[in-house]
């Protein structure tokens, strides 16, 4: 059972996450003669560094509480939600555009509530049905014309793209429901977790970057001598801004929320990281969105309202 007070803190945590989150749909099309694995590294590595910062006054508190099965987990969840679906999301901006990438991954409110659907504790499937479909209603609409008109480019590397933010959709909708159910029987807090957890990503990142550098130089980045100095500078102050905010500060205020919300209303929450990347998209674009844009939005906004009212209605009954 959740408490109002509960409802409320963990929905102002989500919120801030998201809003972080949602800038690094920014970065791959800011960045676009580095590619997806390099953006990928550098901001993860980068992330394992301010982890271990923040990890070394508390070694002697946490080594002794983690256990074989914590690493496993941690590897688990660092792949799915961070390595590989942030290779699979920076691959998907560059080939099919930032627009069609966030309504794919946009999905995730959807999916998130299908999946755990047994989960204890979860609305039955029936009284979900209406709001989340106002809300894939609105994350249609909000990127109708992006979805008809496509990108420029081949047909087949258009496909790809769409493959690789469907499986973006996929990676993330399943690690929102095994860090939620971990951090249920966790021992760890949501700051002990995210410093553990960028731990463990930046270590990953580090041997996979370093395993791409012995296999293929040139795509490391290593081999990349076209590339001004000016732009590595922005390439590592990019990656740094995300790998504290995003990564650590982000991931440790979605854990605070994972533990204050029902599993199945938290991922519906995810649909505010597409909302806040189309907002940083118009601002990149230095336009306001047009009507076609806003309407869709407020449609989502109204379906998620809706829902929180439906498990605040039910905490009520259970009370």
């Amino acid at each position: 059972m959740h408490s109002r007070s509960s409802l409320i803190s963990g929905l102002g945590f989500a919120l801030a996450a998201c809003a972080l989150w949602g800038a690094i749909f920014l970065v791959p099309a800011m960045l676009p003669e580095f590619s997806p694995l390099q953006i990928t590294f550098g901001r993860f590595v980068l992330y394992g560094v301010v982890a271990l910062c923040v990890f070394l006054p508390r070694a002697t508190r946490l080594l002794p509480r983690l256990q074989a099965a914590d690493i496993r987990h941690l590897v688990w969840l660092a792949l799915t939600g961070n390595v590989v679906y942030f290779a699979l999301v920076a691959t998907a901006v560059q080939w099919i555009g930032m627009a069609v990438t966030s309504l794919i991954v946009g999905l995730v409110p959807v999916t998130v509530p299908l999946l755990g659907r047994n989960t204890h504790g979860a609305l039955p499937l029936r009284r979900m049905l209406a709001p989340m479909a106002l809300i894939l209603t609105g994350i249609v609409l909000v990127n109708a014309h992006a979805l008809t008109t496509g990108p420029e480019g081949s047909q087949g590397r258009y496909l790809l793209g769409v493959l690789m933010a469907v499986l973006a959709m996929l990676c993330w909708s399943r690690y929102a429901l095994d860090n939620t159910r971990y951090l249920a029987q966790s021992r760890f807090n949501g700051t002990e977790w995210s410093t553990l957890w960028g731990l463990v990503v930046g270590l990953i990142s580090a041997l996979l970057w370093a395993l791409l550098w012995l296999v293929s130089p040139e795509a490391s980045g290593a081999g990349s001598p076209d590339i001004p100095a000016q732009r590595w500078q922005l390439f590592w102050l990019l990656n740094l801004a995300v790998a504290v905010l995003s990564s650590w500060l982000g991931n440790w205020m979605w854990n605070a929320a994972s533990q204050r919300l029902p599993i199945t209303f938290v991922g519906q929450l995810l649909v505010f990281e597409t909302l806040f990347a189309l907002a940083y998209h118009f601002l990149y674009e230095q336009r306001l969105p047009r009507l076609v844009e806003l309407a869709p939005m407020l449609l989502i906004l109204a379906g998620l309202v809706w829902s929180l009212r439906r498990f605040q209605a039910a905490g009520r009954a259970a009370a």
